[in-house]
């Protein structure tokens, strides 16, 4: 497959794996110290209180004493912020090198409820966890595959579970849905587009990919969740895509 999403994510990670998480300069390897690596996990301590938060509202479950998964959990961003308010913890990633970040991150912290568990053994962890978040991983998973692994994580949660899902809507707009297309179907696109934002030739390339709501709708029914919330994001530029947060419990 060409620039296949799996071997791009391992090269992020073993390259600059705070930047992959969150695209922003001061989290290049080379200029993170400590203040910023402060604020990148700041940054998830927001984003779980504020999806928590929203599963609360909408279902009535507290976080407390829960096993949460964290779905692409990278350097740890967001299972850390976890581990504060849950028993136990799963970091599920597709990286072994942001894995590895995330167990050192881990152990600098002092975080002992946090398991690191690759994607591909993610059928393992079926019935050992009542909670799911994810936040801006499945844009980055190619739609057949992470409709799949929507399904798998949903179908895995205890009954009585709830969980907060984010992912990418269809664009409607065509020349930005041609130039995605092209650029992930091409084999030496990515490399070309490198060049012209001034990277090097061999950059990895972050795939960005839209989902069906009426998909993801069938594949909760088909798991036993017959009602769910979602909340529409906007997205803030032309060229980006529009985000949706599915928040769910499980009968």
């Amino acid at each position: 497959m060409p620039n296949d999403p799996h071997e791009q994510w391992e090269r992020f990670g073993a390259r600059d794996p705070y930047f992959a998480v969150l695209t922003e300069p001061r989290y290049h390897r080379e200029q993170l110290d400590d203040g910023a690596r402060e604020r990148f996990f700041a940054t998830g301590r927001q984003v779980v209180d504020a999806l928590l938060g929203e599963i609360e509202a909408r279902t009535g479950a507290s976080p407390q004493q829960r096993r949460a998964l964290d779905f692409g959990c990278g350097v740890g961003r967001l299972s850390l912020a976890l581990a504060e308010r849950c028993s136990h913890v799963y970091g599920v990633d597709v990286s072994p090198s942001m894995l590895a970040e995330a167990e050192r991150n881990a152990a600098a912290k002092g975080a002992g409820n946090v398991e690191w568990v690759l994607t591909g053994q993610l059928g393992e962890l079926a019935g050992n966890y009542d909670l799911i978040l994810s936040a801006i991983v499945f844009q980055h998973i190619p739609v057949r595959e992470g409709e799949r692994l929507f399904a798998m994580l949903v179908r895995g949660l205890r009954p009585g579970g709830v969980g907060a899902i984010q992912l990418t809507l269809k664009t409607s707009h065509t020349r930005l849905a041609l130039a995605r297309w092209l650029r992930k179907s091409l084999p030496l696109a990515p490399n070309v587009a490198n060049l012209m934002m001034g990277k090097e030739w061999s950059h990895p390339y972050m795939e960005l990919n839209s989902y069906s709501l009426d998909r993801l709708a069938r594949l909760l029914a088909q798991e036993g969740v017959s009602e769910w919330h979602a909340r529409f994001m906007p997205a803030r530029k032309r060229r980006n895509f529009d985000k949706v947060t599915l928040v769910f419990g499980k009968p």
